[in-house]
């Protein structure tokens, strides 16, 4: 089925079922359509050109997580491929100054240094205004133009080390159906597998989804247990990251900057691109249950995989994503404050939202290939 005729499909099928769609009150994210690519399962390669008539359309989601609903994306959306004129924009040679607490690279040419000028001006009042350690680090996907803030310095990961971790052994091709036992629980965990009875088994695709879609604890440290973080380790090192992991699963969650933070969720941006298993891996963080902060800022706008991190005692709160945009871009914030507030979340949406206009200013967007 070609991509014109599976649009069309699916809108015939929203309009029948669309009243069911609304009383269930759930998005079925196997019919999520990102950036005219057919997402619908990740057994499915993106490199491959080839098209089949019989189309995987099995769940994205186990049984035991089938109830889950986005926050990122709300709707389905069905790309009509309507062409429309395109007014070219005229560029400039970029020319912003100003005595700034943040460094940036990369920036060539844009289409207005008088707009650019005021989004580095709102970024620096947004630094300025934050009464909390912060740090940040930007990377435009397709020109290498980058912003980082504080970028040296070691913050908790936290649970935005989990989608990484993952990335590391679905490069490594485990095998999803491997039965694993419930032989012990992250201490102090209060997530869904905690509450499970000792002998219960899950196969590893069950517990990648309890680890990305409700960042799970317990499952994350069996995953660690299983399939241990050499191969993540390893993947580090070849990124030129500069964190590991502890072996036997016995140190978990570390510490690193945004920059090494930010290689690692560019990686996943290439792996989602590349990789069979990378297809589902970025349906997974787009539709994490918590999403409060860069997801929030811009999940209406464009498709948003994230993955949060939060840490009551010691006052850790951050967030890492890929975000989908014309030209795609990562964004790692890291921060120390009370977390999960609605004061505590401002300061990832402020800078998500300029970051975009950033972005939506840097000239040939996604023009690169």
């Amino acid at each position: 089925m070609n991509k014109k005729n599976f649009a069309a499909a699916m809108a015939a099928i929203i309009v029948t079922f669309g009243a069911v769609t609304v009383c269930a009150n759930r998005r079925d994210p196997t019919a999520v359509k990102h950036a005219d690519k057919d997402v619908s399962s990740y057994a499915v390669s993106a490199a491959d050109d080839s098209t089949s008539d019989e189309e995987d359309t099995s769940s994205l989601l186990s049984p035991l997580l089938a109830d889950t609903s986005s926050q990122v994306l709300d709707e389905v959306v069905v790309n009509e491929e309507v062409e429309e004129a395109v007014e070219e924009r005229a560029t400039e040679s970029f020319n912003v100054s100003g005595n700034y607490g943040f460094t940036s690279s990369g920036f060539d040419t844009v289409y207005s240094n008088e707009e650019m000028q005021k989004c580095f001006d709102r970024l620096q009042e947004i630094c300025n205004d934050s009464n909390f350690p912060l740090a940040f680090s930007y990377k435009n996907i397709n020109t290498g133009a980058y912003i980082g803030y504080h970028q040296y310095d070691s913050y908790m990961t936290c649970s935005c080390v989990k989608a990484p971790y993952v990335k590391s052994i679905l490069e490594d091709d485990i095998d999803l159906d491997k039965k694993i036992v419930l032989n012990e629980k992250w201490d102090g965990d209060d997530g869904t597998l905690s509450a499970k009875d000792y002998g219960t088994e899950y196969t590893a695709k069950e517990l990648i989804e309890y680890t990305i879609l409700e960042s799970d604890n317990t499952a994350y440290q069996l995953l660690c247990r299983n399939f241990g973080t050499q191969s993540f380790n390893n993947m580090q090192y070849s990124l030129g990251s500069n964190y590991t992991l502890g072996y036997n699963g016995e140190w978990i969650f570390t510490y690193c900057t945004s920059d090494d933070m930010m290689k690692d969720y560019e990686d996943i941006y290439y792996f989602t691109e590349k990789n069979k298993h990378g297809i589902w891996l970025k349906n997974l963080m787009c539709n994490c249950k918590l999403n409060i902060q860069i997801g929030q800022a811009l999940g209406k706008k464009y498709p948003v995989a994230q993955k949060y991190g939060t840490d009551f005692i010691e006052r850790a709160f951050n967030d890492c994503a890929v975000v989908y945009a014309d030209s795609p871009f990562v964004l790692c914030i890291f921060t120390s404050q009370v977390p999960e507030t609605e004061e505590s979340c401002q300061v990832f949406k402020d800078i998500a939202l300029v970051c975009d206009d950033i972005n939506s200013l840097i000239a040939d967007n996604g023009k690169s290939e």
